[in-house]
């Protein structure tokens, strides 16, 4: 985990942009937090939007609620995994 303040990441952001490819970099302003740098592939850009979307979380929960669902760990039981 890299920690740098928020000056320092706007005059080397080529810099910050690197190293997050091996570790996301937490960006500081005031000595705050307030950003983080992560790297993504492309690939990955869908799961990434649709894990952060609030209207894709409410229509999972609403099908959890509608459905007869059990956790991973029971389905396995139920199997003798």
């Amino acid at each position: 985990m890299k920690i740098a303040p928020m000056g320092a990441v706007r005059n080397s952001f080529a810099k910050y942009l690197e190293a997050a490819e091996q570790e996301p970099v937490f960006v500081t302003k005031n000595g705050k937090i307030t950003a983080v740098i992560e790297h993504i592939e492309d690939r990955d850009i869908e799961d990434y939007l649709l894990q952060r979307s609030p209207r894709f979380r409410k229509m999972l929960d609403k099908v959890k609620r509608e459905r007869d669902s059990i956790s991973l760990a029971e389905y396995r039981k139920s199997r003798g995994i």
